[in-house]
This record gives structure tokens, C-alpha cells and sequence, in this order.
């Protein structure tokens, strides 16, 4: 298989699901779309220079996440200083709801009502499994406060799916 059709085979399969990580990160569609782009020309660019490839749809998705982290930390107040929030230790996560009743959908909308820094952190370790010691690295913030993000996107994602939940 020639270089060209190889790459239309990749984008073709990969395309919608490449989108779909970057809007997990980004919560805009447009952006997402755009970012997807930028992705496979990355892909396209290291492709060569790598020797092996164990799994090609990892590899890809690795350089969409490490993508859009790179758009987001450009973004304004990206990484807020901590005394910007109020401390949250006091609030138990006694009041999350994770239920069997919540779909992925609800899941997944919910998600995109987090602050940006608390979806990015929720993101990377709940989703994708990062440790709080690289996803600390990855945003160039400390692992106690990715561990502190990440509570408190948990709680207040409870918050939004009890909120829901009750409206039915």
C-alpha cells in the first residue's frame, strides 16, 4: 500500500474519533474539528521517523491528547493559581452521584460544563488513566494540585448529574 492510500485508510477510520477525543478536551466542536486536522499532518509529519508503531491507533491518540493539551495550555488562564479557588477539602464526596442510571451520554455532556483545567485533569486521569506525577508534567502544575482538580471536578460532576437526575 502506497504512502497516500495509507493515510486516506487512517483518516478515514480514525477521523471521527480523533474529533471526538479533542472535544472531550477542548469542549468546542469547530476547534475540535480544526485540531483533528492539525493531528494527522502531525501524525503525517513523525511518521517517518519511527521505527516501529505496536499500535498505530495509540500512537495517534497520543499525539491528539499531547495536541490538545499544547492548544489549551495557549489559552488564557489556562492554569489558574490555586488561592484563585475556594478550598473545597471541607465538601464529602458523600454527595456524588454514580449511579448505574447515568449513560455515557449524560456522562459526556456533563463533563464539558467542568472549568477547562478541571475537565483536562478529569480528562487525562479518569479517562485516559495518566498518573497525577505525569499529568502534573504534561500541564507544569504540581501532582497535589492535579489531585486537588481532580476531586473537585469529580464532586462537581456529581453535582451536575444529581442536578439532572432530579430534573426527571
Amino acid at each position: 500500500m502506497d504512502n497516500g492510500k495509507f493515510w486516506e485508510k487512517q483518516y478515514k477510520r480514525n477521523f471521527s474519533r480523533i474529533i471526538g477525543l479533542c472535544f472531550l478536551y477542548v469542549g468546542d466542536q469547530s476547534v475540535a474539528e480544526d485540531l483533528a486536522q492539525d493531528v494527522f499532518l502531525k501524525a503525517m509529519e513523525k511518521f517517518h521517523s519511527l521505527r516501529v508503531i505496536f499500535n498505530f491507533d495509540t500512537w495517534l491518540k497520543r499525539i491528539a491528547i499531547n495536541h490538545c493539551i499544547d492548544y489549551l495550555r495557549q489559552q488564557p488562564n489556562f492554569v489558574p493559581l490555586p488561592s484563585e479557588y475556594p478550598d473545597e477539602t471541607t465538601t464529602t464526596e458523600g454527595t456524588l452521584l454514580w449511579t448505574t442510571d447515568i449513560t455515557e451520554g449524560e456522562m459526556l455532556e456533563s463533563i464539558q460544563h467542568l472549568p477547562e483545567l478541571q475537565r483536562t485533569v478529569f480528562n487525562l486521569y479518569a479517562i485516559e488513566g495518566y498518573s497525577h506525577k505525569h499529568i502534573a508534567n504534561l500541564l507544569d502544575i504540581t501532582e497535589d494540585y492535579s489531585k486537588q482538580l481532580h476531586r473537585r471536578a469529580r464532586v462537581r460532576l456529581g453535582k451536575i448529574l444529581a442536578d439532572k437526575h432530579e430534573l426527571k
